[in-house]
Parts: structure tokens; C-alpha cells; sequence
């Protein structure tokens, strides 16, 4: 089947032109199992999601392997993102807390440096409508991603330039966590801020006559936008956003690996899936080669949820109201999160150009990969934590051996001062300095006759002094009858020098 060109129906949808364009009947092997999410393995949550009978998911699959790209969930994440942007009108409609649901999303690609987040955003996916697109954009602040959703157009009157809004989605890309973080990090950003107030849909910006004069766009209305935001983040440098784990943004982010442990290890497995490719679209041998193919993504502009997940919804929203139930901070938007996902496959399910209904299936695809995004986070979790301690446990490591090395310094400098204080006390002895106001001189010195020489700092330390020169052989201890201790130099220390022993 060969690529021809796409035309739109009188709704602004767009009709099937590839066979995965068409209606499909997915198939889920757990949705009425009764099994808890949280005990399916991670094959099995691989299988629910990108193995459920819908062609666009096994076409994801069979790029994300045969060009070894990268995980295919993760792969999935830009086709969701342009599914929200082909149509950026829609809104999702539940009742549930008031206000429809934009689909606006914000994933963040999580893998090892080297492993290339850069070429899932490369894929080959574009809009189904031909009209349809995006703004690239890597803004510094929120007033620079606020100012994005402008352009700058001819005044009416001929003169200069005027800023006006365009109605193109906006999508946002940071390919390292770190340069997002420095940004974000200064004490006057509101690039968080605005990141939460636009997966919300909500209005966002503020007035600045500054901003105005300079031409930027200063304020966005409610639901009046589509917005699609990446960031790449290596596992142990991902604790940036794990810090947020009140603030808002990290429960709104969608966690995908890029790490495939199922990824194709011989050339022939990854040529076989390349021919598969080639057949499946009716194209000619080794058309793909090189290339994986465009694939037309598309969103549905007609939405409606079933009663069913309404029922589901309601529930879950008044037991947070009436805490039955602990919630996990991290889980505060999962409903929000699981609808909007439920959103984008229920169109891809129903075929180009048709309405959707998020229905129990849907909703259950949405819960899978709500699922798979949280422990990815959690690894993320484990892995910043470990390395966390690592550090810790290495500067510990570090200021332990600095306060060793300065007690090192300080015992070796008051070493050399206490045996300066040695050579002195010697010296009293030795030279009989010790005899001016002594007592009695007949007998010797005694320790107050030595003392009185002694630098004053040290002066209360002379016992000590003298006891080591004792017990190295420099001096010699006698008694009286009265038990008085006098002091002398031992013989053996020869020509008034302390003896060294040799």
C-alpha cells in the first residue's frame, strides 16, 4: 500500500488512508482477570500495551526494534504527543472536578548517557491532518515558553511588527535533565510553575508592561492551547525532578525507559523486522532500509467517556475527598493522567476521522501505562537514592580523612613544640639555670625549681616533660628521705645533649 495524499472530512478529521489507520478490536488478557496492576510483570504490562491488536501500536513496536531505536514504550511517547497536536482542540469532558481535560502532556525519557533520548524524538511520526503540526521550542524561562504560543506578524497599519497568538501546539524538549534543572533552579524561574499550569490547562502568564513593550506574549487563556513537553534524564541524575515530589511537576510527568531488554540481537532478526515493515505498508523492497517509515499519527477530535469510566472516576475522586483511603503524593493526578491517555488510544482504536469513547478498554491501556511510567520512576527512585548515599558516604569518607589528616598536622606541630619545651627543660637541668632561687642547689633540681624557667604556656605540663626525659634517659630521678624527687642528668647523656640512644 503506497503512501497517497491525505484529504480532510467536513469535520476536520482525517480519513484512513493506511490500513493501521483503520478500526481495529483490541484484546487485553488481564482486563477482567481480576489481577492487581501492581502484580503484573513487566512483560505483561509490555504485552497489555503495545500488544493489544492495534496496527498503529504494533507498527511502533516493530520500528522501535527494527531500527533499534529504543524501548518501544517509550518510542510510544512521541506518538501520543503527536496524536495531542494533530488534534489540538480536544478536550475530554468528564465532570469529575468541573473542567474538561486537555490533552497536554509531559514525559520525561529515562536512560543511560549515550543511548540516544534525541532519536525517539527523531522517529518518524507526523500529524495525520496535513495541517497539522508543532513549535519546537527549548525555552530558558516561563516567560519565554508562555511567549512561545506567540508570533510576531505586520501591524495592521503597515508599521513595525505586532504579537498575536498562533493556534499551534507548542512542544517543549530538554535532552538532559541538567540543563532544564540550572534553569529552572534560579530563585526568580517560573518555568515550574508554568510547566504545571500548562499540563493543566489552565490560564497561564502574567502582565509585564517590560515584557509588552519587548513584544513577547505575556498570558494564554484556559484550554485554549495544546502543549507537549520532553526532558531526558540519566537514572542516577534524575533526582532534580524526584525533589519535586510535592510540588506538582513530577507527579504530572510520564516515566518511559528507553532500555529494551527485548531488543534484537542479530542482524537477520533486524532485517527480518524491516521486510516486515516494507510488506506491511505495500512498499517495495529495501524501501525502509535506511529510513524507517513516516508514520501518520492522528487524534481524535470527538471524544466522549462512557458511564462506566465516569463511575470509575467519581468513585476515585471521593474517596480522596473523604480519605478513605492514603494517597500517594506521587499519584495525585493518575485519574487525570489515565484519561488523557485513554483519550489518544480510544482514537487510535476507532480509526482516523472517527469519535472515540474512552470506555473500560481504554481506560485500561491508560492504567497500563500509568503503571509502567510509575515503576520506571520508582527505579529512578532506588537508583538517585543509591547514588545519593554513594556521595554522601564518599564525602563522609572524604571529610573523615581531611579531619584525620589536620588532626595528623595538629599532633605532628604539637609534637614539635612539646620537644622544643624538652630541649628547654634539659636545658635548665643540664646548665644548673635551675639553681638561681632554688631552695637548696645541694641536692639538685627539683620539679618548682625547674618549673620557674619552663614558657609559661607549658609551664603546667613540666612533670610531664620531665617524666619523658626520664624514661628516654636523658635525666635521672632521686629521692630523699623525705620522699622528695630531685633531678639530674643521666651520665649517658653526654656533652649537655639530650641522649638519643645510641
Amino acid at each position: 500500500m503506497t503512501d497517497t495524499s491525505i484529504t480532510q472530512n467536513v469535520n476536520g478529521a482525517t480519513p484512513p488512508t493506511h490500513y493501521y489507520m483503520k478500526p481495529s478490536i483490541p484484546k487485553f488478557e488481564y482486563i477482567d482477570s481480576g489481577e492487581k496492576l501492581a502484580h503484573l510483570t513487566e512483560d505483561d504490562l509490555y504485552s497489555e500495551i503495545m500488544e493489544c491488536g492495534v496496527p498503529l501500536l504494533d507498527l511502533i513496536a516493530r520500528i522501535a526494534r527494527g531500527y533499534q531505536k529504543v524501548n518501544p514504550v517509550a518510542l510510544l511517547s512521541k506518538a501520543i504527543g503527536v496524536a495531542a497536536c494533530d488534534a489540538p482542540g480536544t478536550l475530554v469532558a468528564t465532570g469529575v472536578a468541573g473542567e474538561p481535560i486537555p490533552l497536554n502532556f509531559m514525559f520525561c525519557l529515562v536512560g543511560p548517557s549515550g543511548l540516544g533520548k534525541g532519536i525517539t524524538l527523531d522517529a518518524r511520526m507526523s500529524c495525520a491532518n496535513p495541517l497539522g503540526g508543532y513549535r519546537l521550542v527549548t525555552p530558558a524561562s516561563g516567560e519565554a515558553l508562555i511567549d512561545s504560543f506567540f508570533e510576531r506578524v505586520p501591524a495592521a497599519d503597515g508599521k513595525g511588527e505586532e504579537t498575536q497568538r498562533h493556534a499551534d501546539p507548542v512542544w517543549a524538549v530538554w535532552g538532559e535533565i541538567d540543563t532544564l534543572a540550572a534553569k529552572a533552579s534560579n530563585a526568580n524561574s517560573t518555568l515550574d510553575g508554568t510547566f504545571r499550569s500548562l499540563w493543566s490547562g489552565e490560564r497561564a502568564g502574567d502582565e509585564s508592561i517590560t515584557r509588552k513593550k519587548a513584544g513577547m506574549g505575556c498570558i494564554i487563556d484556559a484550554r485554549s492551547y495544546r502543549f507537549v513537553m520532553f526532558v531526558g534524564a540519566q537514572p542516577d541524575h534524575a533526582g532534580v525532578l524526584l525533589d519535586d515530589d510535592t510540588g506538582g511537576v513530577l507527579q504530572r510527568l510520564l516515566w518511559l525507559p528507553l532500555t529494551d531488554d527485548d531488543a534484537l540481537e542479530t542482524s537477520k532478526e533486524i532485517e527480518a523486522h524491516k521486510r516486515g515493515l516494507e510488506k506491511l505498508l505495500g512498499s517495495p523492497k529495501g524501501a525502509f532500509e535506511f529510513t524507517s517509515p513516516d508514520l501518520k499519527v492522528w487524534g481524535t477530535r470527538q471524544v466522549t467517556v462512557s458511564p462506566e469510566v465516569i463511575d470509575i472516576m467519581r468513585m476515585n475522586r471521593s474517596r480522596i475527598l473523604r480519605r478513605v483511603e492514603e494517597l500517594d503524593p506521587l499519584d495525585a493526578h493518575i485519574d487525570n493522567l489515565c484519561a488523557r491517555l485513554a483519550a489518544v488510544f480510544a482514537g487510535w482504536r476507532a480509526g482516523a476521522g472517527n469519535p472515540a469513547v474512552i470506555d473500560k478498554e481504554a481506560w485500561w491501556w491508560g492504567q497500563c501505562v500509568v503503571e509502567y511510567s510509575r515503576r520506571t520512576r520508582s527505579a529512578c527512585i532506588v537508583t538517585a537514592s543509591n547514588k545519593r548515599m554513594g556521595v554522601a558516604r564518599d564525602a563522609g569518607k572524604t571529610d573523615a580523612e581531611r579531619f584525620l589528616a589536620r588532626a595528623d598536622h595538629l599532633d605532628t606541630k604539637q609534637e614539635i613544640a612539646d620537644d622544643k619545651t624538652r630541649d628547654r627543660v634539659f636545658e635548665i637541668v643540664a646548665d644548673g639555670t635551675w639553681k638561681k632561687g632554688a631552695y637548696d642547689a645541694t641536692r639538685g633540681a627539683r620539679a618548682g625549681d625547674i618549673a620557674r624557667y619552663v614558657p609559661t604556656k607549658k609551664r603546667k605540663r613540666t612533670q610531664e616533660f620531665l617524666n619523658y626525659l626520664v624514661g628516654e634517659g636523658s635525666l635521672l630521678e632521686s629521692k630523699d628521705e623525705k620522699g622528695r624527687v630531685f633531678y639530674e642528668v643521666d651520665p649517658k647523656a653526654a656533652n649537655g645533649s639530650r641522649y638519643t640512644g645510641s
